[in-house]
């Protein structure tokens, strides 16, 4: 475990590090303010209203519900392994020189794992894949270049971001297939979404 822990630390400072450009911040701010509940919330919802409103009636509430519950989760993970953020863990190496973390945004530095932006953004995403199966690629790349800025942002190791992204597909997916059992049994198969 200690190996997987050094080795995410390492990662982290390669992209941190290695990404980092004043030309890319108002992009990657951008990105992270995709991974707030709210925001996404909002977003969805009235894009889905305005797409159609057939398919925002079907689909927000259950996404929505996909959403808090794995955002519950994540809160209850972070609450009981209480790793400290980078800011927090390379501290005494940034004091002395040693060691740069670029960081937009606020200076978190407790409860890094998982990452709840990203478990908000893939949570998002992968229903909205499972509703418009065509876009289904460009969801994810966006939920995963959301994981991306949370890394760039300096607030979230690459172990956290991959952990949150898990967490919040695994609810959507279940989610997604309750509702077409749910359905299932209600009325018989009409074929559609």
């Amino acid at each position: 475990m200690n190996a997987l822990l050094s080795y995410d630390k390492t990662l982290f400072l390669w992209f941190n590090n290695h990404l980092a450009s004043p030309w890319l911040d108002p992009i990657f701010y951008f990105l992270n303010c995709l991974g707030n509940g709210w925001v996404l919330a909002i977003i969805t919802g009235v894009s889905l209203w305005l797409y159609q409103p057939r398919i925002f009636e079907k689909h927000w509430m259950w996404m929505m519900i996909a959403m808090l519950l794995s955002g519950l989760v994540v809160v209850l993970i972070k609450d009981w392994v209480g790793r400290p953020r980078p800011l927090a863990t390379f501290a005494p190496l940034i004091q002395a020189g040693k060691v740069y973390i670029h960081n937009i945004g606020p200076a978190l530095k407790a409860r890094s794992f998982p990452s709840g932006h990203t478990q908000t953004a893939f949570a998002v995403a992968t229903y909205l894949a499972l509703v418009f199966r065509r876009a289904a690629p460009i969801f994810i790349l966006i939920a995963s270049l959301v994981g991306l800025a949370r890394i760039y942002a300096g607030v979230h190791y690459p172990l956290d971001v991959l952990v949150g992204a898990a967490i919040g597909s695994s609810f959507s997916i279940a989610m997604w297939l309750w509702r077409e059992k749910k359905l299932h049994k209600e009325k018989p198969p009409t074929g559609e979404i």
